[in-house]
């Protein structure tokens, strides 16, 4: 597995990914409009540090990261059908934790309320919900710097 900074010959194969994780979540909550679906992944790939995992060459994944001052926020992260289960989620998290610890920050995100599967792996690797909309669970992970804090 390789990570390594999206371009913009990515965004096709990366909005491939997009729509076939999370299109089935979207059309149950607010119906799939593939035009905006497009535009505002291209939006977001441009504001936030966006990365593709690499497996053999081909892109199986992206993660979407905004570092602020006081947090690190995963804006997006989607592995393909193919590549799921394979631990490269664990291992991007994992990387995220780490340097949330170092900066002193919380590491959030937001998990579609219907995919329960990636709101377990968020909860084995220590996220705890924060807060909950219509469509979102909030979820937050502080690892051990906090309890230092005075």
């Amino acid at each position: 597995m390789k990570l390594r900074p999206a371009n913009t010959d990515d965004l096709v194969p990366m909005f491939d990914i997009h729509r076939s994780v999370f299109r089935s979540h979207i059309d149950e909550l607010w119906g799939w409009n593939e035009d905006w679906q497009r535009g505002n992944f291209a939006s977001e790939c441009a504001a936030a540090d966006t990365s593709v995992v690499e497996i053999d060459g081909d892109i199986a994944g992206y993660i979407q990261i905004l570092e602020r001052e006081d947090e690190i926020y995963v804006q997006n992260i989607a592995i393909s059908a193919d590549a799921q289960g394979k631990g490269i989620g664990t291992m991007l998290l994992k990387s995220l934790q780490s340097r949330a610890e170092t900066l002193k920050v919380p590491l959030r995100l937001e998990v579609f309320r219907s995919n329960k599967p990636a709101q377990r792996l968020y909860e084995r690797l220590g996220f705890g919900n924060v807060g909950e909309t219509r469509t979102h669970i909030e979820l937050s992970w502080t690892g051990s710097h906090f309890s230092s804090r005075g």
